[in-house]
C-alpha cells in the first residue's frame, strides 16, 4: 500500500476594498502639506489624525503639536479633521498667525446640524465617546442641554420627560450602537424625537465589509491606529463575529504562528491608515506564508 504525500495549501488573503485614507484624512494631511511647504510655521492642536506614524511624518516636515491654543501664538493653526470647540476656534484667530480648517466635511455637517437643534430647543443627545476630540467640539457647539452615551442602557441616565430630544452620532461610531441607542430613545416617552444618522459614509461602509470578511475569514488583521475610533469600532466588530482579530499598528506587530491554520486571512483598515501601511502588512503576511508552505 503507497502512502500519498498532501501538498499543504496556501491560505487566501482577502482585502478589504476601502483601504487606506478616507477622504476627509487625505484632505487635512494635503492641505497640511501644502502649509508646511510654504515654508510657514505650522502647528495643530492636537493630533491632526489618529495615526502616530503619519504624525510623526508630518512633525518632521515641521509640523508642532500642541496641546493648548496658546502655544500656538504666531503659528498658522491647522485645525484637524476632527474638529474643535466654538469657543477654540474664537481663540485661535486671535492667538494665532493664520487658521486653515481642514475639519472633516462629515464632522461639519454634524455641527451644522446640532447647531440648528440647539436654537429650536431640543435636548441633544450624541452617541459617541465623550473623551473624543469631535465629541468634545459637538457637547460644546449644543450647549448645556446635551448628553453623551455610549450605550443604549445609558438613556436611563437622561434626565426624564424631556419634551423634545434629537439623536447625533460621532460620525466614526458602530452604526450597530447607533442603531440600539436610537431604539432605546424611540421606546421612552417623548412628545418628539429626531434622529439624525451622521455617521460618515465612508465609516459605514469600512464597518460593512469588516462584518463581511468577518464572516469567510479564520483571522483578520485590522490596520490602524490604536487611538482611532473608528478603527476600534473595525476591531470590536469582527471580534463579535466570533474570527479570531489582531488590532495592529504596522506590519512589524505581525508575530510568528497567527496563520498557523488559517485558511483565509481577512484585512481592514481604519480611515486614517496609510495604503502603503496596509500593503505593507499583506506583503509581510506573504512572506509569512510563502515560508511556511516550503
Amino acid at each position: 500500500m503507497g502512502y500519498q504525500i498532501l501538498k499543504k495549501v496556501k491560505p487566501r488573503i482577502i482585502k478589504a476594498s476601502h483601504i487606506g485614507f478616507c477622504f476627509g484624512v487625505k484632505r487635512a494631511i494635503s492641505a497640511a502639506e501644502g502649509v508646511i511647504g510654504k515654508g510657514k510655521n505650522t502647528c495643530s492642536l492636537g493630533p491632526i489624525i489618529h495615526n502616530s506614524f503619519v504624525v510623526k511624518q508630518l512633525s518632521r516636515k515641521g509640523l508642532k503639536v500642541i496641546s493648548d491654543i496658546r502655544q500656538g501664538r504666531g503659528l498658522h493653526l491647522i485645525i484637524r479633521s476632527h474638529g474643535i470647540p466654538p469657543a477654540i476656534r474664537k481663540k485661535a484667530e486671535a492667538y494665532c498667525a493664520g487658521v486653515l480648517d481642514t475639519t472633516c466635511p462629515f464632522v461639519s455637517r454634524s455641527h451644522s446640524i446640532v447647531s440648528c437643534l440647539r436654537k429650536e430647543g431640543y435636548f441633544i443627545v450624541i452617541a459617541g465617546e465623550k473623551h473624543h476630540p469631535e465629541v468634545q467640539a459637538l457637547v460644546e457647539t449644543a450647549g448645556p442641554n446635551v448628553a453623551v452615551v455610549t450605550k443604549r442602557h445609558c438613556i436611563k441616565k437622561i434626565a426624564a420627560k424631556k419634551t423634545k430630544i434629537a439623536l447625533v452620532a460621532q460620525t466614526t461610531i458602530s452604526r450597530d450602537i447607533f442603531v440600539k441607542i436610537a431604539r432605546g430613545l424611540l421606546a421612552c416617552d417623548y412628545a418628539e424625537c429626531r434622529i439624525f444618522n451622521t455617521i460618515c459614509n465612508d465609516a459605514q461602509r469600512r464597518q460593512e465589509e469588516a462584518k463581511q470578511l468577518s464572516a469567510v475569514s479564520d483571522v483578520i488583521c485590522v490596520v490602524g491606529g490604536k487611538n482611532s475610533a473608528n478603527t476600534k469600532h473595525l476591531a470590536r466588530t469582527c471580534r463579535r463575529s466570533g474570527v479570531v482579530t489582531h488590532h495592529i499598528e504596522s506590519a512589524d506587530e505581525l508575530r510568528p504562528g497567527w496563520f498557523d491554520s488559517a485558511m483565509s486571512i481577512g484585512i481592514v483598515s481604519g480611515a486614517s491608515t496609510p495604503g502603503s501601511m496596509v500593503e505593507e502588512v499583506e506583503k509581510r503576511i506573504k512572506n509569512n506564508i510563502t515560508r511556511r508552505s516550503v
